[in-house]
């Protein structure tokens, strides 16, 4: 069971929202504490169908909750984490959530809880020992994650990649010569996006506020994110008009300079150098 950041949007969930709608409170809820918290702490479980495609398997809450998130604010609900189950393990996974769901309805109705399926726990048990193993790995991926909360995001995020690095490459000694090829080709395109992942939060963890940055530090940055001088300068020009004291800097105001036909129009401040300003820097 590989554990990635993987897109919302190539998700696929066979469950619509009408089926969830009782659990409307909770998804709501979720999602501002999502955004409260600028994260979600809890995967959900997928299965590949595609090379970068997935059909949820567990979490239509969380999922759901991520897409709200994404229609608020659509960087935030971006990405999720999640577990990708292999092929081997689907079943097992289905079973103990299914033990799961029904574990935790008992202990609000005891009418449910006579109704648990007898057959059902008896498989659950015969597996006990694979299942047992699997619920070591969400534990530490939960350690993991909150400890991600306590200390610098990004670096908690290299060392992730890192560890799923070796996990790569030990899964790809038990393959074939053109299987590894292949499994590695998929894999490095997942570590890659990750990788961009881990830049752009590097990035945000970096920005300053417009109020009071220098010209150095602003510049160090959006050079970072790709801007060159004339760029950083007209970007540079923007920001000291509207900090004067007769005018007021916020990000409408910027806006204003990238409008061709305006006559606040300033060369070189189009809308991309803005929505770069925005990546590197907040009000």
């Amino acid at each position: 069971m590989d554990f990635f950041l993987i897109d919302v949007d190539t998700i696929k969930c066979s469950i619509p929202y009408s089926k969830v709608q009782d659990y409307e409170r909770q998804i709501d809820r979720l999602a501002n504490l999502i955004l409260d918290s600028e994260g979600i702490i809890n995967p959900v479980f997928v299965k590949k169908i595609g090379s970068n495609s997935y059909e949820l398997v567990y979490g239509e809450i969380e999922y759901y909750a991520m897409m709200k998130v994404g229609k608020i604010d659509p960087e935030k609900g971006e990405s999720i984490a999640a577990f990708i189950i292999k092929e081997d393990q689907q079943e097992l996974i289905k079973q103990q959530i299914y033990f799961l769901r029904k574990s935790l309805s008992n202990e609000k109705s005891t009418e449910e809880s006579q109704s648990l399926n007898s057959e059902l726990v008896s498989t659950v048990n015969s597996n006990y020992n694979k299942s047992n193993s699997v619920q070591k790995d969400i534990h530490q991926i939960h350690e993991q994650l909150e400890s991600l909360i306590e200390m610098n995001t990004a670096k908690g995020l290299k060392r992730l990649l890192r560890k799923q690095l070796e996990s790569i490459i030990t899964e790809a000694e038990t393959k074939s010569k053109q299987e590894a090829i292949q499994y590695l080709k998929n894999s490095q395109a997942e570590l890659l996006y990750q990788k961009n992942k881990i830049d752009d939060q590097i990035l945000e963890l970096s920005k300053v506020n417009l109020m009071d940055t220098t010209y150095d530090q602003l510049s160090t940055l959006m050079q970072q994110a790709g801007s060159n001088i004339t760029q950083i300068n007209a970007s540079w020009k923007a920001v000291e008009y509207w900090r004067k004291s007769d005018q007021e800097l916020t990000w409408d105001n910027l806006k204003k300079f990238t409008v061709n036909k305006s006559k606040e129009k300033i060369k070189g401040f189009a809308i991309g150098t803005y929505q770069t300003l925005k990546k590197v820097a907040y009000l």
